[in-house]
């Protein structure tokens, strides 16, 4: 069990976490706000403004990203203490910390690459039925772009056969169907037998990505096994070298821009079926999809001829 808050700021701190995972569904930004308290329980003198800003600048080898990830976090929770004091002290969104770019570049996989991380699961050590749900899961993250944290948090009761449809949420406040197609809906079918033949109880309230010994799966356990499948096929570097390399997320957006690419290649214009992606992925508003879509060459490609095609242009005829 989780040690409680000791800083004069405890109270609210704890009322601030128990309203994010009541209303969002979200544990974060419960790390850091952790660290912040044991920080502040060690400087009890600090105002919480003078508090917050050493803590932010506390260790100069800090990376300046981890600093502004501090600083979100611990302005979500001081927005939140202004709902009851008006003149609560909320940090600026820059103060102190240097400007920084994050540099990931989504990796856009090919379906050859899809079927390559498929076929080695098989080859990863561990025991059949943990291969068979991170076989399951891979397939539901690329199929539906579903969020790694939203896949590990359905249960059987969110998840129609039938209809070959999941709910999903709340997830960040709201909740939205999203279907998916009947060969999907064979692979959950198996798993859940699977876990059946295996002697697990199958409940409504049972977690669809059960662990083996019966506990719910989190994200980092599943993080990491995905890591292992991804440096196993070559597609990310050894431990140690730094943030880099395929990560789970980049499924969402393979999923994303193969869905752009089949609208190309079936002649169909993108720009009115863009809002239908924007919900399917469970975006307020296209601004959340457009980091999702890249040019890939076949994009390009296809787009090229669909212009050259709208305006008469052909240059093999003479």
């Amino acid at each position: 069990m989780k040690r409680p808050f000791h800083s004069r700021w405890s109270g609210q701190i704890g009322e601030f976490i128990a309203f994010r995972r009541a209303h969002l569904t979200s544990s974060w930004p419960a790390p850091q706000l952790r660290r912040f308290d044991s920080f502040a329980a060690s400087q009890p003198h600090l105002s919480l403004r003078d508090a917050i800003a050493a803590w932010i600048n506390a260790g100069p080898d800090r990376h300046p990203l981890t600093r502004s990830n501090d600083l979100t976090a611990i302005r979500q929770f001081c927005l939140y203490r202004r709902r009851f004091d008006p003149e609560g002290f909320v940090p600026e969104q820059m103060l102190p910390v240097t400007a920084v770019r994050r540099h990931f570049q989504a990796c856009i996989l090919t379906p050859e690459q899809i079927k390559f991380l498929l076929r080695s699961i098989a080859d990863l050590q561990g025991p059949p039925l943990r291969l068979a749900r991170m076989r399951t899961l891979f397939l539901v993250l690329y199929c539906t772009g579903l969020r790694l944290g939203e896949a590990l948090r359905l249960r059987v009761a969110d998840l129609d056969l039938r209809q070959a449809c999941f709910r999903i949420g709340p997830s960040k406040g709201r909740v939205r169907l999203v279907p998916f197609g009947r060969d999907l809906a064979d692979e959950l079918s198996k798993w859940l037998d699977a876990r059946r033949k295996a002697g697990f109880t199958i409940t409504p309230q049972t977690p669809v990505f059960e662990r083996e010994d019966g506990r719910p799966d989190n994200l980092w356990n599943a993080g990491m096994r995905f890591n292992t499948l991804f440096r196993h096929c070559g597609l990310k570097p050894e431990r140690g070298s730094g943030r880099v390399g395929l990560r789970v997320h980049d499924l969402r957006h393979t999923f994303a821009v193969h869905r752009l690419q089949r609208w190309y290649r079936a002649g169909q214009d993108p720009n009115p079926l863009l809002p239908w992606l924007s919900a399917y992925l469970g975006h307020v508003n296209l601004l959340g999809t457009q980091r999702y879509l890249r040019a890939t060459p076949e994009i390009l490609e296809a787009a090229s001829k669909r212009m050259r095609r709208s305006i008469g242009f052909n240059p093999g005829e003479p």
